[in-house]
């Protein structure tokens, strides 16, 4: 397999935006309200056009894992938004398409994260993962330390996220 990881470019934001979807349909089943995985159909060509009016080149904070030129997965890295981790760096997506999972791929891509965080002189960051999410125990096994817990709203619903803390 040749994979490769690198900056996200403008064509590949419409292949992210799908990558989001299936990820979302597959891993948030019976964690996330039907209703909201069910638009994220519907709400795809806007996402994607969201994506691409925010891109700028020199300034953008996603990683993409390529085969070829299909985008088999994706980090999204930045400052933490979390006002209680103010100096921190925070990852805040990371998604492989679940045939790819389990290949050391998301490994890769939070090294890499790390790395970028790493230069813009950060030595902590944070990543939030829904309880009840697998992932968790991905995380702990990278050597993410669990800090605390926050309620993540995106989905119009209040759910628990756990926060791990890694030293970078």
């Amino acid at each position: 397999m040749n994979v490769k990881i690198e900056k996200i470019k403008l064509n590949d934001c419409s292949k992210v935006t799908k990558v989001v979807t299936k990820c979302w349909r597959e891993t948030y089943q019976g964690i996330i309200n039907q209703d909201f995985l069910d638009n994220l159909l519907n709400n795809e060509e806007e996402r994607t056009k969201r994506l691409i009016n925010n891109f700028e080149e020199e300034k953008n904070h996603y990683l993409v894992l390529k085969e070829e030129e299909k985008v088999i997965g994706f980090v999204r890295y930045d400052e933490a938004r979390d006002f209680n981790y103010l100096g921190y760096g925070e990852i805040t997506a990371l998604y492989i398409l679940k045939e790819y999972q389990g290949l050391g791929y998301g490994r890769k891509l939070v090294e890499n994260a790390m790395e970028e965080l790493r230069k813009k002189g950060f030595q902590k960051m944070i990543i939030g993962c829904l309880a009840g999410n697998k992932s968790n125990n991905f995380y702990k096994h990278l050597g993410g330390i669990f800090q605390s817990k926050r309620i993540f709203t995106r989905t119009n619903e209040e759910k628990e996220e756990n926060v791990y803390v890694f030293d970078i």
